[in-house]
């Protein structure tokens, strides 16, 4: 009798297992695609970003204010 028990009590949580499994498998998914959306909707801006940051250095070293070669006045 005690086996009976055992062998359903086994059977329950593998089934257990299974469903949390699964649900935890599409919350992954769906946070894979939220993030793969963020990415796309910032990847623009951060381009942006570092064309005008490139676009300032270039104008500080053609005017020979920079003479740190990006160290900064610390240097």
């Amino acid at each position: 009798m005690t086996q009976i028990v055992w062998i359903v009590v086994g059977t329950g949580a593998l089934l257990l297992l299974a469903v949390l499994g699964y649900g935890l498998f599409g919350h992954l998914k769906r946070l894979r695609d939220a993030l793969g959306d963020a990415q796309a909707a910032v990847a623009p801006q951060v381009q942006a970003l570092t064309q005008g940051i490139r676009r300032a250095q270039t104008l500080r070293m053609q005017d020979g204010t920079e003479t740190t070669r990006g160290l900064g006045r610390h240097a």
